[in-house]
């Protein structure tokens, strides 16, 4: 079940940031070069200049495009043209200086595009200027640049890994519950949105199941925070080996749970809950103490927004809890009738 699954988050976490990434060294790097490509020109090499004029003028354009707030018009990639006939034209007159312009190009790469293509700009620059420092210059330089290159590419890849673990963690942290393990109140608002996204395009049902443990202050207050922590964790893995891969658990409250089932109506979502109340019930959490679940199950209607959507299956939790708790009751149902011998003033206690 993916609600005890650690968050997806993809290969790419500095996707959102791409654009502000590529607009500082875009920036950067226009003022940068630019004294560079009119001193080619005032040293006589007008090739040089204008291989470093083109590289000026496809950042400026995109670095231009995002102050605009529009996406950059020309692919960073095509720098890998400019950057080889420039690289070239200096390795030919000024010598192994000009390999050297290698570094910061990778690191442009690394940062202001996607990994899989900044590994693959790296590899050819690497490749085709190795090639033409052995053209020019030598074997013995060859080495060193082919090695020292590697060794910058390598290294750019083991900061982006560590960038993307650093990333999954506290995605995690942000929405998985430390002692459940799984998600928290904050990703359960943006599941139920995209519920109601689903339905409203492709009239996919969702229901969901708000699920309470009955009693459980007098769970911790007889038997300590520890047993109450316990039961939990226990209640946890009850659900999840009665749930499917797309099901979403989310512990919204100390002893409140939520489940949502994906393309599930309300009926199938009951027998769920009945499922899930009756394995419960018949478990050993507690050895000198039955431990029960009351739950609520509805459906999602049409037009419903997610605080309305929510109303409806804690009004059935609440008759749940009324009617004498463990049971299960759904929104588009009649309420039991409350049990007279239930004295609690509290019913979600």
């Amino acid at each position: 079940m993916e609600g005890t699954k650690p968050v997806e988050t993809g290969e790419d976490p500095l996707a959102p940031y791409r654009e502000r990434i590529m607009y500082g060294l875009a920036s950067a790097v226009v003022v940068c070069l630019l004294p560079f490509a009119v001193n080619a020109f005032v040293q006589g090499n007008p090739a040089l200049g204008a291989g470093i004029v083109c590289a000026v003028l496809v950042l400026g354009i995109d670095a231009f495009a995002i102050y605009l707030k529009k996406p950059p018009p020309i692919p960073l990639i095509l720098l890998l043209v400019p950057i080889v006939a420039g690289m070239a034209i200096s390795l030919k007159t000024q010598g192994f200086f000009g390999a050297l312009w290698c570094y910061p190009a990778v690191l442009l790469f690394s940062f202001a595009l996607s990994r899989r293509m900044a590994n693959a700009g790296s590899i050819l620059l690497l490749l085709i200027i190795s090639a033409l420092v052995y053209h020019y210059i030598g074997l013995a330089f060859t080495i060193r640049f082919f090695v020292t290159l590697t060794l910058t590419i390598i290294l750019v890849n083991i900061v982006l890994s560590i960038i993307v673990d650093l990333h999954r963690r506290l995605l995690d942290q942000a929405l998985v519950d430390p002692l459940t393990g799984v998600f928290n109140r904050r990703h359960m608002e943006r599941s139920l949105s995209d519920a109601i996204e689903r339905l409203r395009r492709n009239s996919a049902p969702t229901s969901l199941l708000l699920i309470d443990v009955d009693r459980f202050k007098s769970i911790n207050d007889q038997f300590g925070h520890a047993k109450g922590d316990s039961v939990l964790k226990g209640i946890v893995s009850l659900i999840e080996k009665r749930s499917r891969k797309l099901d979403l658990l989310f512990r919204i409250g100390g002893e409140e749970f939520m489940l949502l089932l994906p393309d599930t109506q309300e009926a199938a979502a009951a027998l769920v809950a009945e499922e899930l109340r009756a394995s419960t019930a018949e478990s050993r959490l507690l050895e000198d103490l039955q431990v029960t679940l009351s739950i609520g199950v509805a459906e999602l209607r049409r037009g419903e927004s997610p605080d309305s959507w929510m109303k409806h299956a804690d009004d059935a939790l609440y008759a749940a809890k009324k009617a004498g708790r463990n049971r299960v009751v759904c929104a588009g149902q009649p309420a039991p009738q409350p049990d007279p011998t239930l004295s609690d003033a509290a019913p979600h206690a």
